[in-house]
This record gives structure tokens, sequence and C-alpha cells, in this order.
């Protein structure tokens, strides 16, 4: 097993900013096309023993008003005779529901910035209500954590509101409306909720229903255009122009401009591969790192970060060519999440590099990654390592024991190759039906000379 070193945490900030209402008044033309997504507005019940209408009322429904709709909704000729097995439609505002909280699980700034007037700061374990708006300044990232473990990642310059964050006794997941104003979101959605518990996005130009689990989205407040890209799933997707939605599955996006009207869904470009480096000729220690080249490629794109979990200190850079400087490399892993970005501005599938100094061979170096966990506060984490090789699947480590130092805890001694990971823990203060956390990835270890040629 490898060792597991802990290392102290240090948060920075990010904050709520108030008074973005003139960023979505647009929103109107969006939201009246959710009247169309008729199957989340409604909650499929199965009758079990015992069950009436009017028991069922007492239980769940605002009144007792929803009797009769819940009748008239499935054709019963008799109210008081429901069968057990049978599915009912029950209309979701006719069920009670209570706020449901998203905490702040993640932040990081790559630069001082001054909060607005009258905005509140975030810190990590910040809980966040429906209504609530986040606008994240420049250089900064936040994350969300979602009662599901669903997660939000929000980038510099994203300005998000969470207009509906509230749940039901008659769903596990909570219902989640977003409406983002400016910027990108970034999404991964449990797999297990159920596709009739609304999760959507909505930008003034388009709204985006999910029925999948990873996707992106952006907008511009600017060019008021948006991008929808799907990684896992398949995500609804409709301009405000447009007569219908459109599923994206794995793999494609789609770009909507101004009018709200969508052009026709693109695959979404390959994930760019390491293929070789070289000493910078311009600055003693920089290392200059080039990818293979791409077809179609507009430029390229990377969020960098010093954990394995895109949390810590991050910032974003675009490079027109496929190459980029890293400064110095130490034997800590500084991790590379990079994609290439189509003519149409659509962000491609990512991969996963990982940099760090060898100083030795590169074969036997012995590298560090680390991974953040802010929410765990003392409790106990599971955490999986293995390590892929063209012959096996080599397992690292497995602990269901590991306590991380202020939010930290880091893996060495590791070899070059290419490795997935997966943790979870419970939250200290969840409720009895909060999920918790968990979260899983991949990275390519790419040990360079700490002296290249």
């Amino acid at each position: 097993m490898k060792d597991i070193l802990m290392i102290k945490r240090t948060l920075s900030l990010s904050f709520i900013g108030l008074g973005f209402a003139a960023l979505f008044a647009g929103h109107a033309q969006a939201m009246s096309l959710l009247a169309s997504v008729g199957q989340q507005d409604v909650i499929a019940y199965k009758v079990k023993s015992g069950d009436t209408l009017l028991e069922l009322s007492r239980k769940y429904f605002v009144s007792s008003a929803g009797i009769s709709e819940v009748a008239r909704i499935n054709q019963l000729e008799d109210a008081d005779r429901i069968k057990v097995g049978q599915t009912l439609s029950i209309p979701r505002q006719s069920v009670k529901h209570w706020s449901s909280v998203a905490h702040v699980m993640g932040m990081s700034c790559a630069s001082s910035f001054t909060p607005e007037q009258g905005s509140t700061q975030l810190v990590a374990g910040t809980p966040l209500h429906e209504g609530a708006w986040i606008k994240v300044p420049a250089g900064c990232h936040t994350s969300l954590l979602l009662e599901d473990s669903s997660t939000v990642r929000l980038p510099s310059g994203a300005v998000l509101r969470l207009s509906t964050l509230r749940k039901n006794a008659l769903e596990k997941s909570p219902e989640v409306r977003l409406e983002l104003a400016n910027g990108r979101v970034e999404l991964d959605v449990m797999k297990e909720r159920s596709p009739l518990t609304p999760f959507e996005i909505r930008t003034p130009r388009s709204v985006m229903g999910v029925r999948g689990t990873q996707f992106r989205v952006g907008f511009s407040a600017e060019t008021q255009g948006s991008l929808v890209e799907v990684m896992q799933g398949v995500v609804q997707t409709r301009g405000s122009a447009d007569p219908e939605f459109v599923d994206l599955s794995q793999g494609m996006g789609v770009a909507i401009d101004a009018s709200g009207k969508a052009s026709t869904p693109e695959t979404l470009l390959p994930p760019p591969q390491y293929a070789s480096f070289s000493k910078s000729a311009l600055q003693t220690g920089e290392l200059l790192v080039r990818l293979q080249r791409m077809e179609n490629a507009d430029r390229f794109q990377a969020d960098i970060a010093t954990t394995a979990t895109l949390s810590g200190l991050r910032r974003t850079e675009q490079w027109a060519r496929p190459e980029f400087k890293i400064d110095r490399l130490i034997n800590q892993a500084m991790f590379y999440q990079v994609a290439a970005v189509s003519k149409n501005g659509l962000l491609g599938e990512a991969a996963w590099m990982a940099f760090c100094a060898a100083r030795v061979s590169p074969e036997q170096a012995g590298c560090s990654a680390v991974f953040e966990t802010p929410l765990a506060d003392v409790a106990s984490i599971a955490f999986t390592l293995n390590r892929r090789t063209e012959a096996s699947n080599q397992e690292v480590i497995r602990t269901t024991h590991l306590t991380a130092l202020n939010g930290k805890f880091a893996v060495k001694d590791l070899r070059p190759g290419y490795y997935t990971w997966s943790l979870s823990y419970t939250l200290a203060k969840a409720a009895a039906d909060q999920t918790g956390v968990y979260q899983s990835g991949a990275f390519e270890l790419i040990a360079l000379p700490a002296s290249a040629p």
C-alpha cells in the first residue's frame, strides 16, 4: 500500500452576489418552453396495500383539492377505489414540499478580489437554499454539492441562480432548476435520479432537461449565445425559437444563437493526447509540452489545479496551438483537464493529465497526488486507487478508514501510468436522507525530467 500524507488546507473565498435580476430578463422566453415538458410536472406513485386517495391526501397533498385533480388526470371512475400496483400520476404542485439544501463543496481563487457591496462571502460548507444567487469572480472557481450527491461546478465568471431547490416525500432526489445568466456550469448528476424528477438548466435562450449524468452548459451575456455539451447520458435541449426538443446523447453538443435557434448537433472533439516535451528556449526551467495535432480544433483549453478533484488552487488557460508551458515542475503532480474547442465554440471531451518532476528516470519516478475533501471533517473516507496498464489493472490503494487533515490527503510514491480513483464519505451534519459525497475520476500521470534536454 502506498503512503498517505496529510496536508493542511488553505481556503479561498467566492461569494453570493445580489442585484443580477437584469441579467435574467430574457428568461421569460426560455421558461415558457417548460410547459411542454409535461412528464416532469407529475410524480409517478405506485399504489400500496391500504392506500386510498383520502389517506394519500392526508399524508402528501397540499390540500384535499388534490384528490379530484388526481382522479381527473388518471381518469378514475371512482376516486374511492384504486388498485394495489396501479401507478398514479400526481401533479407536482399538489404535493407538499420543503426546502432542499446545497453546500459549497470547494472553492479557489487564483487572485485576490474585492466583494461587491452587500454580498456574502462563501466558505466551504456554507449552506445555500432556493433563490440563492452565485457570482464567481474572475480567477475563481467554486463547486456545490446537492443532497443526492450531484455536483455543480462553476468556473470563473459564472452567474447562477438556484431558482428551485426542494424535496417532497414521494421522491428520493430534490427537484432542481438552475438559471445560468453568464459563463459556464459543469454538472455531474447522480445516475440513480428518477427521470421524472426535474433537473433543468435554463439560459435566456434555451432549456435543458436532464436524463443523463454529466454535461456542461454555457451562456454568454454579451453574445446571448448558449452551448450544451454532453459527456454521459442524454440531455433534452431546446432553443427558444425551436419547435421541439432535441435529445443530445453522450459525446454530442449543440450551439444556440442569440435568436434562440439551435445549430445542427455535432460530435464533440475527442480528448487531446500528449505527444512530447522540450526545454523552453525563452526561460530557464520552463518546459514546453506538445499535444498531438487535431483536425477541426480552433483552440485548446485547460483547467489547471493542484488536486485530482479539480478543486484546490485552480485556473483556466486557453491556447491557440496544441502546446503549453509549464513554469516549474515539482514532485507533487499538477493536474490539467485539457480539451479542444471547435469552431462553433463547443468544448470537446476532456483528457486528464497530471505532470510531475522525475528526480531520477521518468519510469521510476515517485510522484505524489493530492485529493481534496473539504466537507469530510472527521468522517472516514472510502478511497480506491487503481493503476491500469496494457497487461493488467493493479490495485494501488483500497481503504474505508482514511481520515483527511483539514480537508486534504495525498498519495505518494506513484509511478507514471493511467490511474482511476473514487472516494466517498458522509457529511458530519447531513440530514437523515442525504446521500453524502461520492466522486470519481481518472488521470494519466506523466513524469518529466527535472532538467529537460
